[in-house]
């Protein structure tokens, strides 16, 4: 199993099309491609930390508005689930390796 892995993980190294797609999914070292990192990864983590409270009580007013009592529900179980408040250290780290991988390499 473990040669198994090695021999498709040398096979990936090797391929050119692999490559080629890798590059193309790099982000581009400009001005674009930091904040598109930033505002992609960063600024929601910021506001979920930041407003949490805020946009849920939001929701939950807007939630009694909706026409469908199921929908409202949804629409605050959701907002709830995604807003709670706490950082996501996935999401930080994906976008610190993005940020790494855009000012470091070589092009």
């Amino acid at each position: 199993m473990k040669q198994k892995l090695e021999r498709r993980l040398k096979h990936i190294k090797n391929n050119p099309e692999f490559q080629t797609k890798l590059q193309e999914m790099r982000p581009k070292k400009s001005i674009w491609g930091f904040l598109g990192v930033i505002l992609i990864f960063f600024l929601p983590e910021l506001l979920n930390v930041l407003y949490s409270q805020e946009i849920n009580a939001w929701m939950v007013d807007f939630a009694q508005t909706v026409s469908s009592k199921q929908m409202g529900d949804n629409l605050v179980w959701v907002t709830k689930t995604a807003f709670d408040g706490e950082i996501s250290w996935v999401n930080l780290a994906i976008g610190v390796g993005f940020l790494v991988w855009l000012f470091k390499g070589d092009s």
